[in-house]
């Protein structure tokens, strides 16, 4: 290890000599210093340190990934200018140098991350104690309370329309209604039904209730700490003021739990949240919740609502499980790793093409794992039929870039499932088994396949001519 460490410490003395570090250092430094004097949000408190976290950190992000990418050209330099015939008559081992390469160009993208980290969290600080909030009291609170925190989300669960899917199902059995049906599936049927007693559930109706059950709500119980619903609704016949009232009562006296009642005042259509005190939640940490559509106001009239809880748009309760400072330290890490990744990618492509060509192939790999998701929308390869060439040409060239797509992305990540910015933005909790699984998943496993292929690779290459 001693061989591969010295190549590294040559490659962080080589990458800070760099003029194109250099530069991209400067653009990093630029984004980060310069975004807080340019950015404003929705002119809120809240909404400019969101505005330039989410903008700072994806934008480090990209140019740390293309400086990764430059950075494999120290290896096609030393290829080019021959100056790793040197390093070949010493007792090197190709291994070791593309290893040491790697871990050295590892090293300085952490060391550049923890410069931004520190970087973008004293100016989430700088902007909190200098840009004027619209409100003194409820801005700074949601700035504190919904952002600069790490909170998990407890999604409701739902009832169980299995029962009454199934009386349904025995009745039609019983009346016939299924005899002229062709390829009658049953288990179909009953999940059709089952969606059906669903989709009436998420609507409320005018002077309706819903109970919203909530468990593993694994906060600190105490009075004078808060959890938070979130939810979204979707609300037809509303007032001309564009403004739907409902009650909201949280909390189950028989299990313990302190109930409270919130009314509300709501813009239809967007995300809202509702602070509810910690010591609604029972001892067995479930939260019970009633929605009563109806106007809590005295001297208002009913407006006929009808409120639709969509399933897109799930309600959700959020509470505190940790601190903004180790979200972002766990969020920098799924960065590193993502970097570390396209590290080894960039030293593959280098043992094998020219550098021009290299740092082509790195770039379009980057891309692919980066809008990985799109692609696989776009494309929509679901279909499980098999397709032969005497079938239909067009079906079998299909199936078989579906094999080729297949294959490309069993080594490509998707780098949108360790992408936590929007998370860390909304003050989600970007949790340690997320961590975890970028370090097995990214780095034990794909890089170190990619960085074995490049080593394999450069060992058969031949870098010297011998003459006698």
């Amino acid at each position: 290890m001693t061989t591969v460490w010295a190549i590294a410490r040559h490659m962080i003395a080589e990458g800070i000599r760099m003029k194109l570090a250099l530069v991209f250092l400067v653009l990093i430094g630029l984004v980060v210093l310069g975004l807080p004097f340019s950015i404003s949000g929705d002119s809120s408190l809240t909404g400019a340190v969101q505005s330039f976290m989410s903008y700072g950190l994806s934008a480090t992000g990209v140019l740390l990934g293309m400086l990764t990418i430059f950075m494999s050209r120290s290896l096609a330099d030393e290829l080019v200018g021959h100056q790793i015939f040197l390093v070949m008559t010493k007792p090197v081992s190709r291994w070791q140098y593309v290893l040491g390469k790697w871990l050295g160009m590892t090293i300085l993208n952490a060391a550049f991350l923890l410069c931004s980290g520190v970087t973008i969290y004293g100016m989430v600080h700088y902007i909190k104690r200098t840009h004027p909030p619209i409100d003194d009291r409820y801005d700074k609170a949601e700035l504190n309370n919904e952002v600069l925190v790490a909170r998990h989300a407890v999604r409701c669960t739902l009832p169980d329309f299995t029962k009454p899917a199934e009386m349904e199902f025995e009745q039609n059995l019983e009346e016939g209604l299924y005899d002229s049906v062709p390829d009658f599936d049953p288990a179909v049927e009953k999940a059709r039904l089952a969606s059906k007693y669903e989709a009436r559930w998420r609507v409320v109706g005018p002077l309706q209730m819903r109970v919203f059950e909530f468990e593993n709500v694994l906060c600190d119980r105490s009075p004078d700490n808060h959890v938070q619903i979130r939810y979204k609704t979707d609300v037809s016949d509303y007032a001309s003021d564009e403004i739907f009232r409902a009650l909201w009562v949280f909390g189950d006296p028989f299990m313990g739990a302190r109930q409270v009642s919130r009314p509300v005042r709501q813009v239809v259509g967007r995300y809202h949240t509702v602070h509810v005190p910690a010591d609604s939640v029972a001892d067995d940490h479930t939260l019970t919740a009633y929605f009563y559509n109806e106007n809590p106001y005295e001297g208002e009239p009913q407006y006929r609502n009808i409120i639709e809880f969509r399933k897109s748009n799930e309600v959700a309760v959020l509470f505190i499980v940790g601190s903004f400072e180790w979200n972002l330290v766990r969020l920098h890490i799924l960065m590193l790793c993502k970097l570390m990744f396209l590290g080894a990618v960039a030293l593959l492509m280098t043992t094998v093409f020219s550098f021009p060509v290299a740092c082509l192939a790195s770039f379009t790999i980057y891309v692919l794992a980066g809008t990985r998701s799109f692609i696989e929308e776009a494309l929509d390869f679901s279909s499980d039929d098999f397709a032969t060439m005497f079938t239909s040409m067009k079906e079998f060239f299909v199936q078989l870039m579906m094999q080729v797509y297949n294959v490309i992305y069993w080594i490509i990540p998707d780098f949108a499932k360790f992408d936590a910015v929007e998370s860390l933005v909304n003050g989600r909790n970007v949790s340690l088994v997320w961590v975890l699984q970028a370090v097995f998943g990214l780095v034990l496993v794909k890089t170190v396949i990619v960085l074995g292929l490049a080593i394999l690779l450069f060992h058969r290459r031949e870098v010297a001519e011998v003459s006698v």
